[in-house]
């Protein structure tokens, strides 16, 4: 069987179609907005460029994001607050997202070198860590700083920081792409930065995840309250 294409009548040009083209990509752009979810997700898949080149598909259920003075900054795990918090933890990833600015659809040229999202990700295997860190860009979904929002990065590459002597890199210079989402808490997001912050501070004996202090008085009140 063979398929060939239709072809367009003479009378209909390309260009008829850009009105509905855009209108279509208006309406996805709206039912995108409203399906946000509020409830902490993510799915990232890691493609290595190195030598023996190996894939790896990351899970993250637990999480939430908090605006700063210059970032959004998103923290999500595959383990909860509570299981990052009792020693030891032997297996584990966070990943630390941080959203430099928002690109406006239509308006914002984007090349490849175009970057709006720095990462962070530390992976605990059998008691071991590696941190990976690097740069790339995603479209964010939501309002930001009045509800969940999610973020599609489209592409970034990172490489391995620092690491425990044990720590076996398979991955180094590695393509992250896919999709996160958590809801605006800021209080929590302090909560699991302090969690990986110390985390990674006794695997490295320094300290390695910078401390960013609460931006409000009511939020500090909020952490010494919530246990």
């Amino acid at each position: 069987m063979k398929v060939s294409p239709i072809p367009v009548p003479a009378p209909i040009q390309a260009h008829m179609f850009r009105p509905l083209l855009c209108a279509a990509l208006f309406t996805c752009m709206l039912l995108q907005a409203s399906c946000v979810s509020n409830h902490a997700n993510g799915q990232v898949e890691m493609i290595s460029k190195a030598e023996n080149p190996v894939r790896v598909d990351m899970r993250f259920e637990h999480g939430s994001y908090s605006v700063e003075p210059s970032d959004t900054s998103f923290y999500l795990s595959n383990l909860t607050l509570e299981e990052l918090l009792k020693e030891p933890v032997e297996d584990a990833q966070i990943l630390h997202a941080q959203l430099l600015w928002s690109p406006k659809p239509g308006a914002t040229p984007v090349d490849p070198t175009a970057t709006n999202l720095t990462l962070r990700l530390a992976i605990f295997v059998d008691g071991e860590m590696g941190i990976y860190g690097g740069a790339g860009f995603a479209w964010p979904s939501g309002s930001i700083g009045e509800g969940p929002v999610e973020l599609e990065i489209v592409g970034s590459t990172l490489t391995l920081l620092q690491s425990t002597d044990g720590f076996r890199d398979l991955l180094s210079p590695v393509l992250l792409v896919g999709q996160i989402g958590a809801p605006l808490d800021p209080v929590r997001t302090l909560r699991i930065r302090q969690a990986a912050s110390q985390l990674v501070t006794d695997r490295l004996g320094r300290t390695q995840w910078v401390h960013e202090p609460l931006s409000s008085f009511e939020e500090q009140v909020a952490l010494r309250a919530d246990p």
